[in-house]
């Protein structure tokens, strides 16, 4: 009998990043779907099929993660990936959709302007991440019965709503006056109108610093001019005190 030195837990790990009998990424292991009301049937169903493919310690526990040295990692990663895809597969769209989103929601939530950064290059970043959550989670459209139109018009109303306020609180503190004036507007204005009167105020305040920064000092031009006198040894033209 050979004896070995290698730990059972090892060995079990080892033999769990087997990949040759198992479908592609596009397969489902089960034909139960998760709609986001039958959890209990799905993760049974989904549960027993990973037990039967030996890949159910992914996601009870038991099958851990090896270092990013050990020469077994990228073994590990390519199955753990694949049991992610294979979970994304069993859920309907509706869920999937949703999943998709909260990476850029979490995103769209931490957008902020730097201190530096200027109102046009601040509003293309959180316009791209509201494009790329639309693109997820697109209004439906209008060609539909009436009722249904109106649905969708309110939806899109709220949408706008929404991006206002996100624009807003993600302002620099440079612009807290005007943040808080047009959140106090009722009804609150639409998105081109909160950045038009911004950019307005930005552009106002741009000039203004160029010229505090170009406009000569008063008194220091005094003191040249007193110090060139006395320099050539002429008289003092000194301000006359007021009594």
């Amino acid at each position: 009998m050979t004896n070995s030195t290698e730990k059972p837990q090892d060995s079990k790990n080892e033999s769990s990043y087997n990949l040759i009998h198992v479908e592609n990424t596009g397969s489902k292991i089960t034909q139960i779907a998760f709609n986001g009301n039958n959890y209990d049937e799905w993760s049974q169903s989904f549960k027993l099929a990973l037990l039967a493919k030996g890949k159910l310690g992914y996601i009870d526990g038991t099958i851990t993660k090896p270092s990013d040295s050990d020469s077994k990692f990228e073994s590990w990663r390519s199955a753990n990936a694949l049991v992610t895809l294979w979970i994304y597969n069993a859920l309907e769209s509706d869920v999937r959709k949703q999943i998709a989103l909260r990476p850029k929601q979490a995103e769209l939530m931490a957008c902020r302007q730097g201190p530096t950064e200027s109102l046009m290059a601040y509003y293309g970043r959180i316009t791209t991440l509201w494009d790329e959550i639309l693109e997820n989670d697109p209004l439906p459209s209008r060609s539909c019965d009436p009722r249904r139109c109106d649905w969708v018009t309110i939806m899109d109303a709220r949408r706008e709503k929404k991006r206002v306020r996100d624009f807003l609180i993600g302002l620099d503190e440079r612009f807290d006056n005007a943040r808080s004036h047009i959140l106090g507007t009722n009804p609150l204005p639409n998105l081109n109108f909160a950045y038009n009167r911004l950019f307005t105020e930005e552009g106002v305040r741009n000039l203004t610093v160029q010229r505090v920064d170009t406009k000569p000092e008063p008194m220091a031009f005094v003191t040249r001019v007193n110090q060139g006198s006395r320099g050539q040894g002429g008289p003092r033209n000194d301000p006359p005190l007021l009594a």
